[in-house]
């Protein structure tokens, strides 16, 4: 490989795993939640891939194409007036999906009632792994109940990977 072909790869891979920092996403949450929140609009997660900014929301009752677009609508000149699409291309609005990792108090608590599994670390730094449904969301830990019978509780700090244990 020649020094030209070197530096274009370079710059693709630069450009395919620019990531926003938390700061930055942090920022982004701040701007736009309050906004949102008045259409009855979560914004769940702020996610970048290559040349594109995604936000994922979520709405009770589910989200439609035009639900989306009025997001996009709203939201495109609020972040290009604070410059935070000067690094992307393309701005997506799309729902999570649902085999989308759990991350935060919000995200258990709007599963309440499915069945998980979760990865979590041990105070040893040893992970472990659980299965249950979420009965409940209570001070930072999600409260699983287990085939058995057993009640289970995980500290949401502790969870490293968690999915909704998805029945085909």
């Amino acid at each position: 490989m020649n020094r030209e072909e070197s530096l274009l790869l370079g710059t693709i891979a630069f450009f395919l795993y620019q990531q926003m920092t938390e700061t930055q996403k942090n920022s982004v949450f701040e701007m736009l939640v309050p906004i949102l929140q008045i259409d009855g609009i979560e914004l769940v997660d702020v996610e970048t891939q290559g040349k594109t900014l995604r936000l994922l929301i979520h709405k009770p009752g589910g989200l439609s194409v035009a639900d989306c677009q009025a997001v996009n609508q709203v939201v495109h000149p609020i972040l290009a007036v604070h410059q935070y699409l000067t690094d992307y291309t393309q701005l997506e609005v799309a729902s999570p999906g649902v085999d989308r990792p759990l991350r935060t108090a919000r995200d258990f608590q709007r599963n309440r009632g499915r069945t998980v599994h979760i990865k979590a670390s041990a105070e040893n730094d040893r992970t472990y792994e659980v299965h249950g449904t979420i009965t409940a969301v209570l001070a930072g830990a999600v409260v699983l109940a287990q085939a058995s019978g057993e009640q289970v509780s995980v500290e949401i700090s502790q969870i490293r990977n968690a999915r909704i244990k998805l029945n085909w």
